[in-house]
């Protein structure tokens, strides 16, 4: 078995751009030792352990199918020359924890919980615009690129083996792995990363036909949540204060008459309701 791994991570070494690669979004270089291939398997993987750990999907069609809807308007505004077509989904989880999160390569989930704290179509289009440009921005994959290294070449090799090869320790690998990625789904991004998820989030909200706003007025929803037992989604997205400034510079500077879709009635309609009357 360790033979098999080891050709196996050869493998990945010699076909993936292990090191440095160009990210999307800023046209920077970053540390990154996996392909684009291996993060959408790597976030393929690690959902069901997510949803278990956080969460199971929640059981009402209407509430998954609208908010699927607006992270793909969203995700139709994409446009980057060197981005791959991603499989984004979008989830809402049955949580009463605050939160919201993406696993590489294009699995974004919120919280029931967090939902029924928004006010607006606009906001959750906001929300999803965050993650989706943590996801395009390859963030998830520099975190795990930092904190494993070559180890997750390994891992990532054993987790693609578990589903082509029906080998009992192949699909232990691959839970392994499962559960690592999703505990560093908690790790807290840098203050440059939420930066640039609130940047380029801001971009896609607008190209998608949004108000930039509302951007802005999430930002004012978190720093509301502020206190002595602020929810989980202010630990894992730090400094709502400061990210709120600076939106609220960058509407001014880039949008400053732009307008756009909110849906203020249309959320409460389709979300807030119906989460009332299923004693959510």
């Amino acid at each position: 078995m360790k033979r098999i791994l080891l050709l196996a991570a050869v493998g990945v070494v010699l076909a993936a751009p292990v090191g440095c690669q160009r990210v999307p979004t800023t046209g920077k270089r970053a540390f990154i030792v996996l392909s684009w291939d291996q993060e959408i398997a790597l976030g393929r993987e690690a959902a069901p352990e997510l949803e278990k750990e956080f969460g199971r999907p929640l059981d009402n069609l209407p509430v998954q199918a609208y908010a699927r809807a607006v992270g793909q308007r969203v995700a139709g505004a994409v446009r980057h020359a060197d981005l791959p077509q991603l499989p984004y989904q979008f989830t809402v989880l049955d949580s009463d924890v605050v939160n919201a999160f993406a696993l590489p390569g294009g699995p974004v989930y919120v919280t029931r919980a967090l939902l029924k704290n928004l006010k607006t179509e606009g906001q959750l289009a906001a929300v999803l615009a965050h993650e989706i440009t943590h996801i395009n921005s390859r963030h998830g994959s520099q975190q795990i690129s930092r904190q494993m290294g070559i180890q997750v070449l390994l891992a990532a090799a054993a987790a693609a083996a578990g589903r082509t090869e029906k080998g009992a320790q192949m699909a232990t690998q691959a839970e392994d792995l499962a559960k690592v990625v999703v505990g560093l789904v908690n790790l807290k991004y840098s203050r440059g990363m939420e930066s640039e998820a609130d940047r380029f989030g801001l971009d896609y909200l607008a190209a998608s036909g949004y108000d930039p706003r509302e951007m802005a007025n999430l930002l004012g929803v978190f720093v509301s949540m502020g206190g002595p037992r602020a929810p989980e989604i202010l630990s894992t997205h730090p400094n709502p204060e400061a990210r709120f400034g600076d939106v609220e510079q960058m509407i001014r500077a880039k949008y400053p008459n732009r307008g756009g879709r909110v849906a203020e009635d249309e959320y409460r309609r389709e979300i807030l309701n119906r989460l009332k009357v299923a004693g959510r």
